[in-house]
């Protein structure tokens, strides 16, 4: 098993399994596990959440976490504005 550290921002805080926060929590997964199982655990629809970092890297569904990471999961962000001052310290990979 491994545990990771999730962040859940904006709307994306009604799913923390804690009550309605966007305070860190921990969750255990077998090892192997990727982001698609942390969303599926939390059940939030894929439409729901936009950009996930792991470790301030955006990474897709199926990457591979490993013991300790940490997950931030955002919504979209609509009207035009950044949610980088957010996400300090993030590294976007590749395109959008």
């Amino acid at each position: 098993m491994i545990k990771v550290e999730v962040a859940l921002f904006a709307t994306l805080s009604k799913y923390n399994p804690a009550g309605e926060s966007t305070e860190p929590f921990t969750l255990q997964f077998p090892e192997g596990s990727t982001v698609e199982d942390v969303l599926k655990r939390l059940q939030i629809p894929p439409q729901e959440s936009k950009q996930v970092f792991v470790d301030s890297h955006r990474r897709d569904r199926d990457y591979v976490l490993k013991e300790g990471e940490r997950v931030a999961i955002f919504p979209p962000i609509a009207g035009g504005g950044s949610f980088l001052p957010l996400i300090k310290g993030c590294v976007l990979d590749g395109p959008e």
